[in-house]
């Protein structure tokens, strides 16, 4: 259904990532943010790019394992394939990409339908914003996708400069003879999902400071601010995993949270573009990027640049 209303030495750090979640009840791939998968069991992260490229990486080192050969944001993995959202420029139709994991190439492509104004992308744009949440069910997958978009200039014109707020609902069938998307009579609920920030009682009392949840909820972040002297004040990020009795380490950021996991004694996070002037009025920074950071060495292992999720070009005139 559719409706529409005006409105993450090798061979150590190998075996950690790899062993870190194996025999969990988070075994299996977990979103640490859009466009960034991570199967800790595979020892594979899978990030779309800069370009809108979807890569699969491998998590001691970053290395390349595949790339895509079209846009792809990854949505959910069915073990040996994975779902992904294409890109295209039509309005009003959405597209799906099923690929193998073991090389990236598509194996099908299942097509959806939208409103006439609404453009299935994820990447961001100056007025419009799109999601999708995707989970399994027993015939493939449930995804439930919302539209927002909202004029940014020009003159007023009543029935068309109000925010726009669409929303529905599809089930992806996957059977050995055609793949479908068979849309939803109803509007499902979209899943709740936890605060990132830890309740009184979910807190652990061996970290002071507020305390952020883990991507796959196993671990804990605990920030606490800290002088700087090129930000004036940062933040040193404590992480521990729930069923450990002891810190895993700490690094500092500019930033109160990042979205993360926790794999052995490698965090695997996530951080937006940012840019400042030094001392010496040099401009510094970084892209969008995933970053591995090795906590016990209190180094960084590797960074791959990723699609933002913020707009931050020019706006239309």
């Amino acid at each position: 259904m559719i409706r529409t209303t005006k409105l993450r030495n090798c061979a150590r750090i190998a075996c950690l990532l790899v062993g870190a979640l194996v025999g969990t009840a988070h075994a299996a791939v977990t979103t640490l943010a859009r466009g960034v998968l991570v199967d800790a069991a595979a020892g594979r992260a899978y990030v779309t790019d800069a370009t809108g490229i979807l890569q699969a990486r491998t998590l001691p080192d970053g290395r390349l394992v595949w790339s895509s050969a079209e846009m792809a944001d990854p949505l959910l993995d069915f073990g040996d394939r994975m779902l992904a959202l294409g890109r295209i420029d039509t309005k009003g139709v959405g597209l799906l990409l099923l690929l193998d994991l073991a090389d990236g190439r598509v194996l099908d492509r299942i097509a959806f339908d939208l409103p006439e104004h609404v453009a299935a992308v994820l990447a961001p744009q100056p007025s419009a914003k799109f999601e999708i949440n995707a989970e399994r069910t027993a015939q493939g997958a449930r995804l439930i996708w919302r539209h927002w978009s909202t004029p940014l200039r020009g003159a007023y014109v009543p029935g068309e400069s109000e925010p726009k707020y669409s929303e529905g609902a599809f089930d992806v069938v996957l059977a050995a003879q055609r793949n479908l998307a068979v849309p939803l009579e109803q509007m499902p609920e979209l899943p709740a999902a936890p605060s990132i920030e830890l309740a009184p009682a979910e807190r652990l009392p061996a970290l002071t400071g507020r305390q952020f949840r883990s991507a796959d909820d196993d671990a804990v972040m605990a920030a606490e601010a800290v002088a700087d002297p090129a930000f004036g004040t940062a933040w040193r990020l404590t992480l521990r995993a729930r069923a450990s009795s002891r810190v895993a380490g700490s690094l500092t950021l500019p930033y109160s949270y990042v979205p993360f996991a926790l794999l052995g004694e490698t965090v695997l996070y996530r951080i937006e573009a940012a840019y400042w002037r030094d001392a010496r009025g040099a401009v510094q920074g970084h892209p969008a990027q995933l970053v591995a950071f090795d906590l016990e060495r209190g180094q960084q292992l590797w960074a791959v640049e990723v699609s933002p999720l913020q707009f931050n070009g020019p706006l239309p005139p």
